[in-house]
């Protein structure tokens, strides 16, 4: 009889790394510190000043397990800022099993991992997002019941079915009843207006008001899916369409304007809007050379246009829009070094100058190019630069880490935002996020 290991809680706490072998059971995670006051005129913005994180990872994969033994994944993430705000990821918690040699099942919280470019350029669009930052938003699952069935022809078929839906919660924002603000602790939130013009030299508070809505009306929501695809050695095919909530909450927002009042009144009331969502991906990889082509397209189920005046006041944006991407990458990975480019665009029309009060796109015609590369088994370096053709926006990410031991981690970077001088686009609300910073790890 084959020994096993349990593993405790307190292993998981403080740091041990733990490999049973009877199991092939996976623990693996950091506890870090960052700053960003390595230059004090760099990101002097609250919220963005320094913080401390978790990461943590539990697995035991398909492939380790008996035929009776389940499949299990536990992946949380946390990170408190400077303004005291605490964040929380839960990315993927989920139990699975198998059926048949061909036939799997899945249920929990799981990243669906079939668009390419969703994931590369952090669309958000077909899973959630963890959106600690925007530099890299990182992937939440969808809660659901996934089932798939691999033929011995190298067909797949997966379907996926939920009745509980999870919105991004992350960046949040501060709600405060009594004095009618909505402010945010967080450098990434898109936060509303807290005053208006009303006419020229009469600028208002405004005070809000937010319909609450009841628990049970926004997680009882259902989602469904299915994708058809092959796999062999070298080659990967995806086709998929999903019918499920928008990943993030929409407002309808109303306004009231009286002369003779110190505030201007607005009522927000949440509002949850179906959206399908369909793609496709091809992938070739041989060895450590990977290429693919991807395209997703979204058509939103309703087209609200909401109060554009109320819009124009607050700043809350409520029009939707149907969007089409389309790209492609290639890159080759390994031990030493790692290299690649990667190519979006958009096909969906969008006008930034008469279309002023919908959400400008995340990117248009961009290019990314990011370069890894270790030097023996202490020094690493990395460069990820993203570039929109259209609107100039830029994103460039730099980092050097130096593994001080086995367990420590010590890293300098640099994220920089650039924009255009017009002022409009998706990222120039934060154009003040840069960091200049250093951080250190623990690993385990």
């Amino acid at each position: 009889m084959k020994k096993t290991r349990n593993i405790s809680l307190a292993t998981a706490i403080f740091g041990l790394s733990v490999n049973c072998l009877a199991v092939n059971d996976s623990i693996q995670g950091q506890i870090g510190a960052l700053s960003n006051q390595v230059n004090s005129q760099v990101g002097d913005v609250p919220g963005n000043r320094f913080n401390g994180n978790l990461f943590f990872d539990y697995h035991k994969d398909m492939k380790s397990t008996y035929a009776r033994d389940l499949e299990r994944r536990f992946t949380f993430a946390a990170q408190v800022n400077d303004q005291s705000l605490a964040t929380y990821s839960l990315q993927e918690a989920y139990v699975g099993g198998t059926l048949t040699s061909k036939d799997h099942i899945r249920f929990g919280r799981q990243i669906l991992d079939w668009s390419q470019i969703d994931s590369t350029w952090g669309f958000g669009k077909l899973n959630n997002r963890r959106n600690f930052d925007y530099f890299e938003p990182g992937q939440e699952g969808l809660i659901g019941l996934l089932y798939e069935r691999k033929s011995s022809n190298g067909m797949k078929y997966r379907a996926f079915a939920s009745g509980i839906y999870v919105p991004e919660l992350n960046p949040p924002l501060d709600i405060n009843k009594q004095d009618k603000t909505i402010t945010s602790r967080h450098p990434w939130a898109d936060t509303p207006a807290q005053t208006a013009e009303v006419e020229p030299g009469n600028t208002k508070r405004i005070a809000y008001t937010v319909d609450y809505p009841e628990i049970s009306d926004v997680i009882y929501r259902y989602s469904v899916g299915a994708n058809l695809g092959f796999e062999s050695k070298h080659w990967v095919v995806d086709n998929f369409i999903v019918r499920k909530p928008e990943n993030q909450i929409s407002s309808q927002v109303t306004v009231s304007l009286n002369p003779t009042a110190d505030v201007i009144n607005a009522k927000v009331v949440p509002q949850f809007y179906y959206h399908d969502v369909y793609g496709s991906s091809l992938k070739y990889r041989n060895q450590d050379i990977e290429m693919y082509v991807s395209g997703i397209a979204v058509r939103p189920n309703s087209f609200p246009d909401g109060n554009k005046e109320a819009t124009r006041t607050t700043a809350i944006k409520t029009e939707k829009r149907r969007e089409d991407y389309m790209g492609g990458g290639i890159s080759k990975t390994n031990d030493l070094y790692g290299v690649g480019f990667n190519y979006v665009a958009r096909l969906s029309p969008f006008d930034r100058d008469k279309e002023s009060l919908a959400l400008d796109p995340r990117w248009n015609q961009a290019v990314n190019v990011f370069v890894l590369r270790n030097f023996g088994r202490h020094f690493s370096a990395s460069t990820d630069i993203k570039y929109d053709m259209l609107t100039t926006d830029r994103l460039v990410m730099v980092k050097g880490s130096y593994k001080v031991s086995k367990e420590l981690l010590l890293s300098l970077g640099v994220n920089m935002i650039g924009t255009p001088t017009d002022g409009k686009s998706y990222w120039a609300p934060y154009t003040n996020n840069d960091m200049v910073y250093g951080s250190l790890k623990y690993i385990f």
